[in-house]
């Protein structure tokens, strides 16, 4: 009798395990498919709820928790200001295979892992010490992976930023940008630099590598806030290229960027060759700094 009892104990178990596996994938399911029609309450909450199922879930694979680090990410794409860093122990956990890259056509797919980090690290310089500690843990583990990733080495830069080791993250901006020529890497290390022409030469490395206006309005508006003293005709071209670009985007003019066209609007503006002829003389004076 008492073999029969463990016996149908054992399947009751067996049963329970298996409705439990079948109730989170289906989660999992219905999740994607409010994701893509847009019911981000409804996702949120089925997220939430596989969150609950977890523990109770055999995931000797690691496949259960994999699914709730992409569902965050998804929801995190679509809901300003959501609390990833509530995901920071699922993405301890991801397997040493969640952080290879693949190659696509060309390009370099970033990992999960990486792909979490980034996310996490977004404006880790203006984050609360209360975030940064919790994430902390995380990023170690990122860099442990991947310790030449360039998103590692400009959240690390940014990371002495926040601390106010300016010094360290100006050396890791000079040796991302001896290896890379991304705007934000010149736009970043113009804002750490004290010598304003260096500022200047920097800035316009940065306008020079971004073919997007979209991303230039920001950069033109500071350089033109450099040059309005010294070189207002150049500072007018600026400040009109980035006052277009947001209009054109739709998006208000913040009360700065207006401040200095009105201060430059009796200027006649250089020629757009005038300018990209002072970007290329500009150019030596950023590459000498950067060591290139």
């Amino acid at each position: 009798m008492g073999y029969q009892v463990e016996t149908f104990r054992y399947i009751c178990i067996k049963a329970c395990k298996k409705m439990e596996k079948n109730a989170f994938w289906e989660m999992n399911t219905e999740f994607k498919r409010k994701l893509k029609e847009g019911a981000i309450d409804e996702a949120r909450r089925l997220l939430y709820n596989m969150t609950l199922a977890y523990p109770q879930l055999v995931d000797n694979d690691l496949m259960g928790n994999k699914a709730i680090i992409h569902n965050a990410l998804g929801l995190d794409k679509v809901i300003p200001n959501f609390n990833l860093a509530y995901f920071v122990d699922y993405a301890m956990r991801l397997a040493d295979t969640d952080w290879d890259g693949e190659r696509r056509n060309g390009r370099v797919i970033p990992s999960l892992g990486q792909r979490i980090t980034n996310r996490l690290m977004s404006g880790i310089a203006e984050r609360s010490e209360q975030y940064i500690k919790g994430v902390m843990p995380f990023f170690r583990k990122a860099l442990q992976h991947n310790p030449s990733n360039k998103d590692n080495l400009r959240h690390l830069a940014q990371l002495y930023v926040r601390v106010k080791l300016k010094s360290q993250a100006v050396a890791l901006y000079r040796q991302l940008l001896q290896r890379y020529h991304d705007s934000y890497l010149y736009a970043e290390l113009a804002e750490l630099v004290a010598e304003p022409r260096l500022k200047v030469a920097l800035l316009c490395q940065a306008i020079s590598h971004q073919q997007k206006e979209t991303f230039n309005m920001g950069y033109r508006a500071r350089l033109a806030e450099l040059l309005q003293m010294p070189e207002p005709t150049r500072a007018a071209y600026e400040i009109r290229k980035s006052m277009a670009a947001r209009k054109k985007a739709g998006q208000t003019l913040p009360a700065n960027v207006e401040r200095i066209g009105r201060i430059l609007a009796e200027y006649t503006p250089v020629t757009e060759v005038e300018q990209t002829l002072f970007y290329q003389r500009m150019a030596p004076l950023a590459d000498r700094y950067i060591g290139q």
